[in-house]
């Protein structure tokens, strides 16, 4: 399942957000080699790690087997503060409800949660996530074969600028807004049969400041029960968030 971490009860799960900063740290540095994020004590901040970011942590037992960020645009992201030269001058979407999505991994050694890749249930929760929030849509720097990946799982994605060259590897702005129709078509796909969201009673909602989080009604898999084409999610590619500079 995927825990949903915020401002209001990230300080309920002290040890949970540790073992955050580690695998962070394993997963972006260790194993995809972001030299400029390494640190002597093994965990991996920034400081976008305010208390307004969100966190969702997919966890198998006592173990993080996958993990993102999202970031309010109307503040400080990296698009704005780390690389904005990849717009070239250009605007992009920003408001209270378009998020920047950052920091995504997953464990590739990670075990199924059933049928379901762990890949694949951090994926379609944040999708779902966005839905329950609010979120309208979403901004990603990220590899120009990950925008296939993402028309492919049902997303309708906007190019906001040509492909622009960091650290040799090549990273293009997108917006991808958040429907119903794409989480559908993720659970088609996934063979996700149900919300894969753990919510805490009483979580304020963090995208508008009030009320709670509600449940995204009807969440199933296609009737046939079989899975469709699976496109893989390549982690190695998800360039965005390493940027080349401290941050």
């Amino acid at each position: 399942m995927m825990n949903v971490l915020t401002a209001q009860n990230v300080d309920d799960y002290p040890e949970l957000m540790e073992k955050v900063w580690r695998f962070r740290h394993k997963q972006f540095v260790e194993r995809l080699g972001w030299k400029e994020l390494r640190s002597d004590d093994g965990r991996e901040m920034d400081r976008f790690d305010t208390d307004d970011a969100i966190h969702l942590v997919v966890t198998s037992g006592d173990n993080i087997v996958g993990y993102t960020r999202l970031l309010r645009t109307s503040r400080p992201h990296l698009l704005s503060d780390v690389y904005p030269e990849i717009m070239e001058g250009n605007d992009w979407p920003r408001a209270d409800n378009i998020y920047e999505w950052t920091r995504c991994i997953s464990d590739d050694r990670a075990a199924k949660f059933g049928d379901v890749q762990a890949s694949h249930v951090l994926i379609t929760g944040v999708l779902e996530f966005c839905l329950v929030s609010g979120i309208k849509g979403m901004i990603v720097e990220t590899h120009p074969k990950l925008v296939t990946w993402m028309l492919e799982t049902g997303y309708k994605v906007e190019t906001l600028n040509m492909p622009q060259v960091i650290n040799d590897v090549p990273v293009v702005p997108v917006y991808i807004g958040a429907t119903r129709a794409a989480l559908e078509r993720h659970h088609q796909m996934f063979g996700i049969r149900s919300s894969v969201l753990a919510i805490d009673d009483e979580l304020v909602n963090p995208v508008v400041g009030s009320g709670l989080l509600w449940r995204v009604p009807g969440l199933a898999a296609n009737s046939s029960g079989q899975t469709g084409f699976l496109p893989e999610v390549d982690f190695v590619s998800m360039r965005e968030t390493s940027g080349g500079k401290p941050n």
